[in-house]
């Protein structure tokens, strides 16, 4: 039976795991109905980078013994099943959200965004448990994962700003005030 540092630390990786293979579904539904262009290009960049890290975090699990431990195990793959239903159910709700393509990608932008600041949380614990315990290797990987994830929450919060001027654009059939546009356009170009 592991230690119960370790067994806190089995149960915070599997959180993220699930985390991560719930969000690489989530990303494939926006991206699917994102059109193409720099926002869509940083969704698929990003699927790239959630796939690696669930990699990862499955690899740490599998090296602190996740598998040899039937308690564990069985949990991880509750977890990971819980956060695939979730990104699941939500799909068909992502493509039918909004009443226009422009509205329905800033509502899945925004969601994004609340996904990422979960992630950063979920790596913030896993950091502090694995450096309470000792464990450096899995510290490093929550620290590195969480930096991709800070820069990905603040680069949808630039295209947000961009995605709104879209929306209030095609819903409206006016134009956005000058400065307001020039302001989204100084936020998306300062993304990269």
């Amino acid at each position: 039976m592991p230690h119960a540092d370790t067994q806190k630390l089995i149960q915070y990786l599997n959180e993220a795991h699930a985390t991560e293979h719930a969000l690489v579904r989530v990303l494939q539904s926006q991206i699917a109905m994102t059109p193409r262009g720099s926002y869509r290009s940083a969704l698929e960049s990003h699927l790239v980078e959630t796939r690696d890290h669930a990699d990862r975090v499955g690899r740490r699990l599998q090296s602190l013994g996740q598998n040899k431990n039937p308690v564990t195990a069985v949990i991880g793959v509750v977890e990971n099943a819980v956060g695939q239903a979730v990104a699941l159910a939500k799909t068909p709700y992502d493509l039918v959200r909004g009443s226009g393509g422009e509205e329905k990608v800033l509502k899945n932008a925004k969601d994004a965004c609340a996904t990422e600041a979960l992630e950063i949380a979920t790596y913030d614990a896993l950091e502090t448990v694995a450096k309470a315990g000792g464990d450096l290797p899995t510290a490093k990987l929550a620290r590195e994962h969480r930096a991709q994830e800070e820069r990905m929450l603040s680069d949808l919060r630039a295209v947000i700003a961009r995605l709104a001027v879209d929306t209030y654009e095609s819903r409206t059939g006016e134009e956005a005030k000058p400065q307001v546009k020039a302001a989204a356009t100084r936020k998306l170009s300062a993304v990269g």
